[in-house]
């Protein structure tokens, strides 16, 4: 059954998150609820509050430190492999996702996980929703570095007018496509491993552009 969350939980929730969050952080999440709001509005205006809820549980253990993930991992049997081992960076969306779903049982359901899940890595198959919540941390406004601006300023400057799904849907799969672009070059450029999940992502969102543009 779809999870109903209304603004009172969403106003409770932005509270209840704050014990988490330093204040810069805090302050980003609150950021990106409201860009994954405005994407929403695209693209699933119908999960406007669980995009929400999601983009203000995302960030829940991006404070903690390397072994805390580690930490984590081993309470809650969570798997990763080599590529995440050598990128903390990314391990608090996985280690996130878990303690969501153990604090905030009441709020999350598995959409809502997957949205905290994926939100830096992306992986092949990514829904929409995932999507949304990987841009909205991605170009939310108070980003500066210029990889963001880059994308915050390709996602709303190519937004078609049109309200057709299908070009709504091709946009959304050339933005995911230009994301990873960035993130890939940024990687090359420090000599750092590129995940699994990533390389995957990018290469099913291709896939997907392919089957709309050909269609």
């Amino acid at each position: 059954m779809e999870n109903v969350i209304t603004e009172e939980m969403l106003a409770q929730l932005r509270e209840r998150v704050r014990a988490y969050l330093d204040e810069r952080r805090y302050l980003h999440t609150l950021e990106v609820e409201e860009e994954a709001a405005r994407i929403g509005a695209v693209f699933l205006p119908d999960k406007i509050e669980k995009l929400r809820a999601a983009a203000l549980l995302h960030d829940i253990t991006k404070r903690d430190s390397f072994e805390k993930q580690l930490q984590y991992c081993e309470e809650f049997g969570i798997m990763i492999d080599k590529a995440e081992f050598d990128a903390p960076q990314v391990l608090h969306a996985v280690t996130a996702a878990a303690v969501a779903a153990r604090d905030f049982a009441d709020i999350v359901d598995e959409e809502i996980l997957g949205g905290i899940r994926w939100h830096t890595t992306g992986h092949d198959g990514m829904s929409v929703f995932e999507s949304v919540i990987f841009l909205a941390d991605y170009i939310e406004p108070s980003r500066t570095f210029d990889d963001c601006i880059s994308m915050r300023n390709y996602f709303w400057g190519s937004m078609p007018n049109a309200d057709d799904r299908t070009v709504q849907a091709v946009h959304l799969c050339r933005s995911m496509v230009y994301a990873f672009d960035l993130t890939m070059r940024q990687l090359l450029d420090e000599a750092a491993p590129i995940g699994t999940h990533t390389v995957l992502a990018r290469n099913c969102f291709l896939d997907r552009l392919a089957a709309l543009t050909e269609a």
